[in-house]
């Protein structure tokens, strides 16, 4: 059985005095008469009509409609004869001569049809299209749908009222079977089925059919701090209107927030969310960046908060922003050629030097707003982070560069060889290694490692790449929750603190997306030991948490980390993945 996306499914924790105040969610099995009738209704007129199939002559509709009797209360199967053997032998004659059966959303959803109906008769053809529809699982749309359903559950808002809409199309039909659309109709039976399993899960059942139930747990730490967040804001907007950080804020808090499973949010919590979200999106400039001041990183947060919401208006704005971010990146069309330092990075906007902080917010921004996999901006953004990285396999980095930690001071800069990375080509807040030829070594640190681990995922590298494997492996050698790593020992004891709590955040990100579960690390002792990284995290965060809900770097305030509304936010944003 397939996990849905954490966060999307399972069952949530809700506060008492909410489910006091929320209506009842009906329990077991709903839609079961509506199923029942829009299947007979699709059958009824495709044979008295002499269709081929129930679909009719479309491949697409007939899949869906399999697929979605395959995992409705009545368990439709090949077995099942006369009731789907005519639409299996449709989708098999418009097999085409490479296994598939159209586009690949149609062949995906011909190979799901034919794995819920009958997987060990149809192995060869499933195995065929789903060369061509992709290798996803044998549940990955239907799982999708579900996901869909349980994203927009709330306290108040159950499975029985979205699939309303449904229904009212159903009773049309029903009235007035002579204006059955097929191809609506399919859509319609998938999401009266995809209600039924969803809120079977939330029963904490699971059903013969359903996806594995991922347990998205809202712990009493993320509440305290969603509730001290809660009173920093008014109308779902932080800081002062009119005030140059106050985009930023908001995007910041709106997207800590929203850390809290949408099924846990009370009607007024939601509401407050999207009303600050609304006025979020009058903050985008013409050129669809946000913000007045650092229009890269405000623009990247924008999007992390807007990218969660549903609403139509949040899809152009997000539209808007991905062309913005495209604009920022020192490539060819802003004057940049390969052999620059700087290809392929982003800065903080405005023609500023590029730096991976800044790039990987980036590239999760133009991920966030639906940018190809294979859009060229990602693999020239590897040229860069490549320049990043000590590892002198790949990094063709050398030169002179000024020393930003000390004013007058230029460095004669080269890569070093750990496998971690730093700020950006030949710099490093950690400090340096001087080299036996004179030169000096960014040091590789914490925060950037992870950027940089982050930053290859979201472009596409491979786990088994050797630049992964290398950023890992420093990982495993520098792994702590108490500093963040990296730091030159003649620093000043302070240092080991800068960014702290953007490491746990940018830790979280990168260890979630390269699907990195335990990691055998270093041990104090020198001893291998295996470290559940989100198990750990939680714990320290939680033993850190200041009694008023927040978190606060007290020990460096360097990089805003003084001020507890931005360290809560990164706190916030770790925890999400700590399920």
């Amino acid at each position: 059985m397939n996990r849905l996306l954490p966060g999307l499914v399972g069952i949530l924790v809700f506060s008492c005095s909410a489910l006091a105040q929320a209506p009842a969610r009906t329990k077991g099995t709903i839609f079961k008469d509506d199923v029942d009738k829009l299947v007979g209704l699709v059958r009824d007129t495709a044979r008295h009509d002499g269709l081929p199939s129930l679909g009719g002559d479309s491949v697409l509709a007939t899949a869906k409609l399999l697929v979605a009797m395959g995992h409705c209360h009545r368990r439709y199967h090949v077995s099942d004869g006369p009731v789907v053997r005519p639409s299996l032998d449709f989708l098999i004659k418009n097999r085409r001569a490479d296994g598939s059966f159209g586009d690949a959303t149609v062949t995906a959803w011909v190979a799901e049809a034919l794995a819920v109906m009958d997987p060990d008769g149809f192995m060869e053809e499933i195995r065929a299209a789903q060369k061509v529809g992709g290798e996803a699982s044998a549940t990955a749309l239907f799982d999708a749908a579900v996901s869909q359903v349980l994203s927009r559950v709330r306290v108040d808002v159950f499975p029985q009222q979205l699939g309303a809409a449904s229904r009212a199309v159903l009773a049309g039909w029903i009235e007035k079977p002579a204006t059955l659309d097929r191809t609506r109709a399919a859509d319609v039976l998938l999401d009266l089925v995809a209600c039924q399993v969803a809120n079977k899960s939330l029963d904490g059942q699971k059903p013969e059919s359903a996806p594995g139930n991922a347990v998205a747990v809202f712990s009493p730490m993320q509440q305290k701090a969603f509730q001290w967040l809660w009173t920093k804001q008014k109308d779902g907007v932080f800081g002062k209107a009119g005030e140059a950080s106050a985009t930023a804020m908001t995007a910041f808090g709106l997207a800590a927030l929203q850390t809290k499973p949408r099924a846990s949010l009370t009607s007024d919590e939601s509401a407050v969310i999207e009303k600050g979200l609304r006025w979020l999106l009058g903050q985008q400039g013409e050129d669809g960046t946000f913000g007045e001041q650092l229009p890269n990183y405000t623009t990247c947060v924008a999007v992390a908060a807007l990218s969660r919401w549903d609403d139509p208006a949040a899809k152009a704005a997000l539209v808007r922003a991905q062309r913005a971010i495209l604009t920022f990146q020192n490539v060819e069309s802003n004057g940049y050629q390969r052999g620059d330092r700087d290809y392929g990075s982003i800065g903080y906007g405005n023609s500023q030097r590029g730096d991976l902080s800044n790039l990987h917010f980036a590239l999760g921004a133009l991920r966030e707003t639906g940018l190809p996999a294979d859009h060229e901006a990602f693999a020239k953004a590897v040229v860069f982070l490549q320049r990043t990285q000590n590892l002198k396999s790949v990094n063709d980095f050398s030169g002179k560069v000024p020393d930003t930690e000390t004013p007058g001071v230029i460095l004669d800069a080269t890569s070093g060889d750990d496998g971690g990375a730093a700020y950006y080509p030949g710099n490093s807040a950690a400090g340096y290694v001087v080299q036996p030829d004179g030169k000096s070594a960014p040091r590789s640190y914490g925060s950037m490692t992870y950027s940089l681990l982050k930053a290859y995922t979201l472009a596409g590298v491979k786990g088994d790449d050797p630049r992964v494997q290398a950023a890992v492996q420093w990982i495993r050698n520098n792994w702590t929750l108490v500093v963040n790593p990296g730091s030159d020992p003649a620093l000043p004891e302070k240092a080991k603190y800068q960014g702290l709590y953007y490491y746990y955040m940018v830790l979280a990100q990168a260890l979630h997306g390269a699907g990195v579960g335990a990691l055998e690390v270093s041990g104090a002792d020198g001893k291998p030991r295996t470290v559940d990284w989100r198990k750990e995290l939680r714990a320290h965060l939680e033993g850190v948490q200041q009694p008023d809900g927040s978190w606060l770097n007290a020990k460096n305030g360097r990089w805003m980390e003084d001020s507890a509304f931005l360290c809560t936010c990164y706190a916030m944003t770790a925890l999400e993945l700590c399920q």
